[in-house]
């Protein structure tokens, strides 16, 4: 990785305590976050994201998922979105903290046969198959002003499918994503807006397991940016809405700006869910940056944020930005150096970034704010640590699919936007999880399909066959520094690898075991430039080998093998 050349392991592993020490610090953007909205998982927002569309830089992507750690197998009541809800994606097109476009998405139940207890009666061949036994349908609003009682809105569809569990292969004969069409099952609505709505591959990843044992650390994931954790999420599904905007559409002035400086270039986006009761509709979940309602708001005050507006955020939630308990916990108990308070640093995910995200008169408040003038990144050279790393069309400028959030949260938490705590160990913190089990799709709607329910796997060694793949590595420095080396850890379907050659020149390898690839291992490296390897992978089935090779003078980057 390019970064700073760390030597002391003592060092690391007490620097990766930083975000791990409260129970709450990265148990996922959303996922159970409070004690309220962990009862109703149907309406629990898990991830928002916002981002410029890479393959269609007109338009902007919003993605919101619902329903926690949701069981592929979880059958016979299999999930979906609930009846009954309001699930909502919110925008501020001026920086005041008040939707100014608000999109509505409300589902229904149907059922052909109350005289089975299966899902679907037969192998379904499309959406519409009759064998569908139960099925749900949507409709999708556009309504001006804040919820929930908008003076306007507008019906953009109605009796759109949603996609179905991806029940397994003998339900889904001709393959779920690729011969049912359910893939593609995308709705065309506004004229020129596209809306999806089903399960989807849990796309966030994070280990969750280590954190919630004690912060117990798995062997070789020091520091803990250099994998080796478990993905906690791994075989895990959620349900997502998506929904693909042209840009102006969005804006506050109807343009599609291309000077960033423009104000008019920065729009701010949140999720929020909504029941209903004998008094009307009221919010039970709302969600804009990740780990927002984990880290910073405590325990006390987490159903208030989730039934509360982001216009009030800085009365009810301020002192917690610039006062936040974890730093003081680490410098008191570890000596950790983090930055004094009050910490204005923080505000950067609450008020936007001077220069790239804020506007004028920008309210304090939580949401996703994305300026819409910054050309997206080509996915093959994003970082997935986003502007802290000098990708500036990544998180915190709206967050990308494979935004590395937890390793942001760990290292902004330390202080690395302050002058003078940029340094190690505060900018070298991860989990050990750089990325998902199954990669994400190139277009809209970006997150993978489901997870089979008949073939379900989770971030477990046993299920995932840990050791079919088996690999070595080797390197040469300029300096004639060489070596070789072996899996320092094993986790969920990952095996790293990360050494120091003699002059301390950095490289780290990992390896994703390609059983959910159909036979492919997928290589992603990272060096320093002055760094040649090799890599040689082995599938123990059947005794075959892959060999990659990096040239002095290259840097890594990521790379799909041929099949075995």
């Amino acid at each position: 990785m390019n970064g700073p050349r760390l030597r002391n392991a003592s060092t690391l592993a007490l620097a990766a305590l930083l975000l791990t020490l409260s129970t709450s610090a990265a148990s996922a953007s959303s996922h159970r976050e409070a004690p309220g909205i962990s009862n109703d998982p149907l309406a629990d927002n898990t991830d928002v994201y916002f981002f410029r569309d890479p393959a269609d830089p007109s338009r902007l992507v919003l993605i919101s998922n619902w329903v926690p750690l949701e069981e592929p197998a979880g059958g016979p009541n299999f999930f979906h979105f609930g009846e009954n809800i309001r699930y909502e994606f919110n925008v501020d097109s001026n920086g005041d903290a008040l939707e100014d476009v608000v999109y509505r998405v409300e589902f229904t139940r149907h059922i052909r046969s109350g005289n089975t207890f299966l899902q679907n009666t037969g192998p379904v061949a499309s959406p519409t198959d009759a064998n569908q036994n139960v099925y749900y349908t949507y409709t999708v609003k556009k309504c001006v002003g804040p919820s929930p009682n908008q003076p306007s809105c507008t019906l953009l569809g109605s009796d759109l499918l949603e996609a179905p569990n991806n029940v397994g292969p003998k339900s889904f004969p001709n393959g779920y994503a690729t011969g049912s069409g359910i893939q593609s099952l995308s709705y065309p609505i506004d004229d020129d807006t596209v809306v999806f709505a089903g399960p989807r591959a849990e796309g966030f990843y994070v280990d969750l397991g280590m954190i919630f044992d004690l912060v117990n650390f798995r062997p070789g994931t020091l520091p803990g940016n250099h994998g080796g954790g478990t993905n906690s999420t791994a075989g895990y599904n959620v349900h997502s809405i998506a929904l693909s905007v042209p840009i102006g559409k969005l804006t506050a002035n109807g343009s599609a700006p291309t000077d960033p400086a423009d104000p008019n270039a920065v729009v701010g986006m949140w999720s929020s869910t909504w029941r209903q009761n004998a008094g009307g509709w009221y919010q039970v979940s709302r969600l804009g940056n990740p780990l927002i309602n984990e880290v910073v708001v405590p325990l006390g005050m987490k159903d208030v944020f989730n039934a509360t507006y982001p216009k009030d955020d800085l009365a009810n939630f301020g002192t917690f930005v610039l006062n936040p308990e974890l730093p003081r916990i680490l410098h008191a108990l570890f000596g950790i150096n983090v930055p004094p308070t009050p910490r204005n640093d923080l505000l950067i995910l609450v008020q936007g970034a001077p220069g790239l995200t804020m506007r004028p008169n920008e309210v304090v408040s939580d949401q996703l704010r994305l300026n819409v003038a910054v050309p997206p990144t080509p996915p093959a050279s994003a970082n997935r640590l986003g502007v802290i790393a000098g990708d500036n069309a990544g998180y915190p400028n709206g967050r990308r699919v494979a935004d590395d959030t937890v390793d942001i949260a760990l290292r902004v938490v330390a202080g690395v936007l302050v002058d003078g705590f940029n340094v190690a160990p505060n900018n070298a913190l991860g989990d050990g999880v750089d990325g998902p089990d199954v990669p994400y799709l190139a277009s809209f709607p970006y997150l993978a399909a489901p997870h089979s329910g008949f073939d379900r796997i989770h971030a477990n060694a046993a299920q995932l066959q840990n050791g079919r793949f088996s690999a070595t590595v080797s390197w040469t420095d300029p300096n004639g520094g060489t070596g070789s080396g072996t899996p320092v850890g094993v986790a969920g379907n990952t095996q790293g690898f990360w050494f120091f050659s003699p002059d301390n020149i950095e490289l780290t390898v990992k390896v994703l075991d390609g059983r959910d690839l159909n036979g492919h291992f997928w290589v992603f490296y990272g060096s320093l430039t002055d760094v040649a390897f090799t890599l040689t992978v082995t599938d123990n089935t059947t005794g075959a080998t892959k060999t990659y090779t990096n040239p002095q003078g290259t840097n890594g980057s990521a790379a799909d093998t041929a099949a075995f």
